[in-house]
């Protein structure tokens, strides 16, 4: 990732995203940009959106693509892959831009964010009391890492069997990783 070099201001950074063709990541007071992202990512986060309405259909949760904006603190705001609230969202100022509650945050890796989606999201998205799960998934394998809270920190699981069933006690279902991955060919 590759970051402006004049820090700038929240109110700065958040007149500069709006006005701009891409998401650009906040982490104090710099601006990282968020090109689009490969067919196999856009499909891994495209399955996973439609596997989440699917089985929260029932409950009181909405699902969000990658332009809904996350504020983790007063100098961080993320652009997760999608996110999902359950119960209602909450939102900074006036615009429904800024969710400030997700329940459930989900990234799909790529070689340029893998780093950041593993270590630095891990911390972030921890500093936000709502999120209760953070789920990494790979787009070059079938692979995911589930991140629940519980009071000592975050608990990890990982996954790679296409046939791995994911417990989403946050949000009361079962996530199966085949799902997600449907209709790729991907490194086993």
């Amino acid at each position: 990732m590759i970051a402006k070099t004049r820090p700038m201001t929240v109110e700065e950074y958040l007149a500069f995203d709006e006005a701009s063709d891409i998401r650009n990541e906040f982490i104090d007071g710099e601006i990282y940009p968020m090109p689009g992202g490969t067919r196999r990512h856009n499909k891994i986060v495209a399955m996973t959106i439609h596997t989440f309405i699917d089985l929260l259909d029932s409950r009181d949760c909405e699902v969000y693509a990658s332009q809904m904006r996350v504020r983790v603190d007063d100098t961080k705001y993320l652009f997760p892959d999608v996110s999902v609230v359950s119960g209602e969202p909450e939102f900074e100022g006036d615009s429904e831009v800024t969710l400030l509650n997700p329940t459930v945050v989900v990234e799909v890796t790529s070689p340029s964010s893998m780093t950041h989606d593993h270590i630095s999201k891990v911390e972030y998205y921890g500093a936000v009391p709502s999120i209760q799960g953070y789920l990494i998934l790979d787009q070059e394998r079938v692979f995911a890492e589930w991140y629940t809270r519980t009071e000592s920190g975050w608990h990890l699981q990982q996954f790679s069997d296409a046939d791995a069933e994911i417990v989403l006690e946050p949000l009361g279902c079962t996530l199966h990783l085949a799902q997600v991955y449907r209709g790729l060919k991907l490194i086993s």
